[in-house]
C-alpha cells in the first residue's frame, strides 16, 4: 500500500499521514507580491514626479498646484497600463526578464497616455519638458531597481526554504521523484508537503483526505505517462478541488491533451488542469461579493425585518434555518435561510426534496420561497467568504435523484465545487431550479454551472444578478 511522507528542503523525509500534524511551509504568494509591485510602481511615480518639481526653483504656486494634479492622477493611469500589458500577471511575476520588460512597458505606456491627454486638452505648454522627461527617466530607473531588489529578496527566501507553491507528489513505480530532488530541479519554487509513493496505481489511496488536510496548491503526478488517463479516472478527488495538476513527463505523450507546458526553474512539467479562477479574478470576484452583499443588506434590511416578523407571527419556531451543504473544494458550509417550513416538519438533512404544494411549507414560507426571499440571509455567508453572490447553487448533502446521490448520477457534478457556491447562478436564471427528479435535470443544471465556471467574467456576474432581480418576483419553478 502507499505511504505519505513529508519532504522538506533541509529535513529528512519523515512519516506523515491524514491523522498527523499539518505541515505549512513558508509560502511566498505570487498574488500579494504582484499587488505589492503595483503599489510600489504607484509610489515610484509619485516620488519621481514630485522630486523634480521641488528641485525646480522657478515655479509659482499656481503652476505648482497644476504639477501636483498631474502627478496625483498618474498612478491611476498606471493601473490601467499595467493591466493592458499584463505587467502584474502572477504566473510570470517572478521571471526577472519578463517582469522588467512588462514593468518598463507599463511605465512608458503611462507617460504616453499622459502625453495624449495633454495634447487633447492643449495643456502640454503649461508643463516643463525638462521636468517631464526627468520624471520619465527617474521613474523607469527606480522601477527597474525596485524589481531587481524585490526579486533578489524572493530568491534569497527561496534559497532558505520558502516556496511559491505547496505540492502533493503522487508517484508510481520507478517514476518516484523525491521532494528534495524536485525542489532543487524547480529552483526551489515548489515545496512538497506530502509524497505518496506506490508500486502500482491499484495501490494508490484516496487522495481526498490528503487534499483536505495538506491544502496543496499543486498536485504533481510522477507516474508512467501511459497510465495518465487511468490515473485521472482513479483520482476523482482532483476534479472537485481548485488545485493545479501537473505531470512530470517521463516519456512521449500526446501534448494536445495538455493545457500547456510549465517551466519551473530547470524543470519542465505538463499542466493538465488549473484552478478556474486565478490571479486577479479571485480578488475582483471577492470585491464584487463584498460590495454587492453589503449594498444588498443595507437596501433590503427593511424587507428582511418584515420577513422575520411575518415568520414569527405565522408559526412558532426560530426565524432562521441553518443547513449543512457542500461548498468550495468539497468542504461543508453552514448555509442560512429564512425558515419556510413548520418546525416539526423541518428537514435539516434534506432527505426529502421540497415539492410543489409541499404540506411542510408554511403560508409565509410559500411566498418567500416563490420570491426567493428565503435566500437573503445567505448574504451573511457571502460576507464571511463561504459563498459568492453568483455561483453554482449548493445542494444539501443528502440530495438525490432516481435514488442515487447527485455525484454518482452525473460524473461532472463534483466539478461544481471548484468555485464558491452562490446565492444565484446561471442555472437558476435559465430555469434549472426546483426539485430534481431525473438524471437529465441534474445534467442540465451541471452543464449550466460548468458553462458559468469556464466563462466567468465580472460582466457575466452582473448579467446574472440583473436576471435574478427580474425573475425574483415570478418564477414558476420556485416553490
Amino acid at each position: 500500500m502507499g505511504s505519505i511522507k513529508y519532504a522538506g528542503f533541509h529535513e529528512p523525509l519523515s512519516a506523515y499521514g491524514p491523522g498527523g500534524a499539518r505541515v505549512r511551509p513558508d509560502r511566498i504568494s505570487a498574488y500579494p507580491f504582484a499587488a505589492s509591485l503595483l503599489v510600489a510602481d504607484a509610489v515610484i511615480l509619485l516620488v519621481s514626479g514630485l522630486a523634480p518639481v521641488l528641485l525646480y526653483e522657478n515655479i509659482d504656486s499656481e503652476s505648482y498646484a497644476r504639477y501636483i494634479q498631474a502627478i496625483i492622477v498618474t498612478p491611476f493611469i498606471q493601473v490601467l497600463s499595467s493591466q493592458a500589458v499584463k505587467a502584474n500577471a502572477a504566473k510570470r511575476i517572478f521571471d526577472l526578464q519578463w517582469s522588467l520588460q512588462r514593468g518598463v512597458a507599463s511605465v512608458l505606456l503611462t507617460f504616453a497616455m499622459l502625453m495624449v491627454i495633454g495634447v487633447a486638452t492643449k495643456t502640454t505648454v503649461e508643463y516643463s519638458r525638462v521636468w517631464f522627461f526627468s520624471w520619465v527617466i527617474l521613474s523607469v530607473s527606480l522601477m527597474v531597481a525596485a524589481r531587481i531588489l524585490l526579486l533578489a529578496w524572493v530568491g534569497a527566501k527561496l534559497a532558505n526554504g520558502a516556496c511559491l507553491q505547496r505540492a502533493l507528489i503522487v508517484s508510481c513505480g520507478d517514476s518516484f521523484a523525491t521532494g528534495r530532488q524536485l525542489a532543487l530541479e524547480t529552483a526551489r519554487w515548489i515545496r512538497p508537503v506530502g509524497a505518496i509513493n506506490v508500486s502500482d496505481l491499484d495501490s494508490t489511496p484516496d487522495l481526498a483526505p490528503y487534499l483536505k488536510q495538506l491544502s496543496p496548491d499543486v498536485v504533481i503526478l510522477c507516474i508512467p505517462l501511459s497510465q495518465i488517463e487511468t490515473a485521472l479516472r482513479k483520482f476523482k478527488a482532483l476534479s472537485q478541488h481548485a488545485v493545479e495538476v501537473l505531470v512530470l513527463p517521463q516519456a512521449a505523450l500526446d501534448l494536445r491533451k495538455a493545457i500547456r507546458l510549465r517551466r519551473i526553474g530547470d524543470q519542465t512539467l505538463l499542466q493538465i488542469a488549473e484552478p478556474p479562477l486565478t490571479d486577479w479574478d479571485i480578488t475582483v470576484k471577492r470585491i464584487e461579493d463584498v460590495v454587492v452583499a453589503s449594498l444588498a443588506l443595507v437596501l433590503l434590511s427593511p424587507l428582511m425585518l418584515l420577513t422575520a416578523l411575518a415568520i414569527r407571527l405565522d408559526s412558532r419556531g426560530p426565524v432562521l434555518f441553518r443547513q449543512t451543504r457542500a461548498g468550495f473544494n468539497g468542504q461543508t458550509i453552514e448555509l442560512w435561510k429564512f425558515r419556510s417550513m413548520y418546525v416539526e416538519a423541518s428537514d435539516p438533512h434534506a432527505s426529502r426534496q421540497t415539492s410543489k404544494r409541499d404540506p411542510r411549507v408554511t403560508r409565509v414560507g410559500r411566498f418567500i420561497r416563490r420570491t426567493s426571499i428565503d435566500e437573503l440571509p445567505q448574504l451573511w455567508n457571502v460576507l464571511e467568504g463561504k459563498m459568492s453572490v453568483v455561483g453554482p447553487r449548493p445542494h444539501a448533502l443528502a440530495t438525490s435523484a432516481e435514488g442515487k446521490a447527485l455525484d454518482a448520477l452525473v460524473e461532472e457534478y463534483v466539478s461544481r465545487h471548484r468555485v464558491k457556491p452562490g446565492i444565484t447562478g446561471w442555472a437558476q436564471v435559465n430555469g434549472a431550479r426546483g426539485e430534481l427528479r431525473s438524471r437529465e435535470q441534474v445534467k442540465r443544471r451541471v452543464d449550466y454551472d460548468l458553462h458559468y465556471i469556464e466563462n466567468w467574467s465580472l460582466l457575466f456576474d452582473f448579467k446574472i444578478i440583473l436576471m435574478t432581480a427580474v425573475r425574483m418576483w415570478h418564477d414558476p419553478r420556485a416553490y
